[in-house]
């Protein structure tokens, strides 16, 4: 069966088997009701999940803004895997894997710009970051790499941004003698104090007032991952530094590449939120690594498991540091256990 052949049978069997569904006037889309934020409540006919009829059949509701790629997790919240229709998807995804398939990690949403000219601001930062890693870092890995804004000052004048004032037209943060990271959709900064003198260690700037994506306070370190591989590994840490931690601790000279990994904080959003993120993204299937804070009790990741129709029966590995409370450390101030459940 042919690409068109394949688009025609996954659009008649969507408009058969998913009631309501309309197509689009062009033919290019249909649209269902989203099974993400239960679509309208007054009325049940209207549908605002739009389905791309293209491989690899992009989906986005323009209700709630959840988008991503029709997977085999897509289709079981849509209540249609296991028939013919998911069937057709996942071969038609498989026949565009050969030509694309790579996802850039280090594109957003959002048209961001982040500058890598270094100056005094650019070594403070790079030298902090260094420190609280034990690693000898540089700014131009820290900007490409890591998506880190090490010069305040440029970063918002070349973003075209004012920076936030209060009610009494005073900065909102000391932004020169801080570190910030861009989420993963571009749609935030998690700006971080470097002098441990500011009333709050963290700042989250909203760079979107407007967008309420799931991913806008999620980060993750710049990687190219085929979306159709059939493994991705999910490496996820609570913060920034732990990620980057772990990242240059334990993966960086194995996976120089980083073929198939994807390394990722929740920045407080709960790992079960970036696990959805990444399932909505397309990734078909998720090998899952949490490199945990020595305070969370493993019940913890047991009921986030239980509670999730998708990590129910996969396997999860965990780490805790002994020595300290997380990963943002020196590799000589950790010492792992493992765990599997």
């Amino acid at each position: 069966m042919d690409v068109k052949e394949q688009i025609e049978q996954v659009r008649n069997l969507l408009l058969t088997n998913k009631k309501p569904s309309y197509q689009t006037t062009d033919k290019k889309e249909v649209r269902v009701r989203c099974p993400y934020c239960g679509d309208s409540k007054k009325d049940k006919h209207h549908a605002h999940m739009y389905i791309q009829m293209m491989p690899p059949f992009m989906f986005h509701c323009k209700k709630c803004e959840t988008s991503g790629v029709l997977n085999a997790q897509t289709l079981r919240d849509l209540n249609l895997f296991g028939n013919d229709l998911s069937m057709s998807i996942i071969e038609a995804n498989k026949s565009i894997k050969r030509t694309q398939g790579v996802e850039k990690l280090n594109a957003t949403v959002f048209d961001t710009k982040l500058n890598n000219v270094e100056n005094e601001y650019t070594e403070n930062a790079v030298n902090y970051v260094s420190a609280r890693l034990g690693k000898q870092l540089n700014n131009e890995l820290l900007v490409k790499k890591y998506k880190a804004i090490t010069n305040a000052d440029q970063f918002f004048k070349d973003n075209h941004i004012n920076k936030p004032l209060d009610w009494n037209n005073n900065l909102m943060y000391d932004f020169d003698n801080s570190v910030g990271f861009l989420s993963s959709d571009g749609s935030h900064v998690i700006f971080r104090d470097m002098t441990g003198q500011q009333r709050k260690k963290y700042f989250n700037l909203n760079l979107q007032p407007h967008n309420f994506s799931i991913s806008g306070k999620i980060y993750n370190i710049s990687s190219n991952v085929n979306m159709l591989s059939s493994t991705v590994h999910l490496i996820m840490t609570e913060g920034i530094f732990d990620i980057i931690g772990v990242y240059e601790h334990f993966y960086k000279d194995k996976v120089p590449d980083n073929n198939d990994f994807i390394f990722a904080a929740a920045c407080g959003k709960g790992f079960l939120a970036v696990v959805s993120h990444y399932i909505q993204m397309g990734f078909l299937d998720l090998d899952i690594t949490i490199y945990s804070d020595n305070d969370v009790d493993s019940q913890v990741y047991r009921d986030m498991k239980n509670s999730s129709p998708y990590l129910k029966n996969n396997v999860i590995t965990i780490y805790y540091n002994t020595i300290e409370k997380d990963f943002g450390v020196p590799i000589e101030h950790i010492k792992l256990r493992k765990m599997v459940i």
